[in-house]
This record gives structure tokens, sequence and C-alpha cells, in this order.
């Protein structure tokens, strides 16, 4: 299996996206197809769940998609409330699971946070593992970046 997330860099020209989920036995279409509310920005196969998917968006929010639920919904989102990104998040990684057994991934956007996921229950659980902040620092030109590794 393959996927391909569609959506727009463009700041002006943003709507729905769209991930195409291929076989490799019938690459010309896709088995399964979801329509997501923002672009989608990068996406990402657990390397050993291979049918669950983390996706990042355009709007700051992740998600995991599981592939063997045949509805067009993601299993897990983030929100406001939860802690989404307030910009684009520009990568999603699966790592391995964490000292309680519980999956998780990493997101990164240009919010300068680079955030952890757990999966917990049937809820997204967010840890800000470096914030990267724009501040200005009276030996360092102004606008340079200063990070926090919390």
């Amino acid at each position: 299996m393959f996927a391909v997330g569609h959506g727009s860099y463009d700041f002006l020209k943003q709507s729905t996206g769209l991930i195409c989920v291929y076989s490799l036995k019938n690459p010309s279409f896709p088995e399964f197809t979801y329509t997501t509310e923002s672009g989608v920005m990068s996406l990402d196969f657990h390397p050993e769940h291979p049918y669950l998917m983390a996706v990042g968006f355009y709007d700051g929010a992740v998600a995991v998609y599981n592939l063997r639920e045949k509805c067009n919904v993601p299993a897990y989102v983030s929100s406001a409330k939860n802690g989404k990104h307030t910009d684009p998040v520009w990568q999603v990684y699966w790592q391995e699971n964490d000292l309680d057994n519980q999956l998780n991934f990493f997101s990164i956007s240009s919010d300068g946070r680079v955030t952890c996921w757990s999966l917990i229950k049937n809820e997204l659980h967010n840890t800000d593992i470096i914030l990267i902040r724009m501040q200005p620092d009276n030996d360092i030109d102004a606008g340079a970046a200063s990070m926090d590794l919390g």
C-alpha cells in the first residue's frame, strides 16, 4: 500500500484535501479515498501496523486513519482543545511505542513545535518536545530563533 495526499501550499488557495490509498496490485485506481477538511501536507504509515496512517494538515491538525475501518473519518484527530498546531504540519513520523506500550508519532509545524502524539484509548494526547520561538536577543540579531527543550 502507498498513499498520496492532496492539498495546496498556496495560502490564498486553500480548500479541502484528499487522501488516496493505493495497492500495488492496482496502482491506477485507489483502494480508499478520504476527503479532508484541510489540505494534506504529510502522511506516514505505521511500520508495524500498516493499517494506521498518521496525517498532518495545512490547518495544523493531525489525525490517524485506521484503514481497517470502512469509514471516511479519522479514528483520532487533534483539535484546538487538545493541542492542535497553529500552522501547517510539515511532517508526521511514527516512532516506537512509549514505555506504556502506547502508539505514538511526532509532528513538526512552522508554529515552532515538535510534538509527540500518543494514542490513548479513543483520544490523542500531546506533549511538546521542542518549542522554537522567535525572539530578539541583545547579543544576536533581532529575529533570531531560540530553542526551548522542554
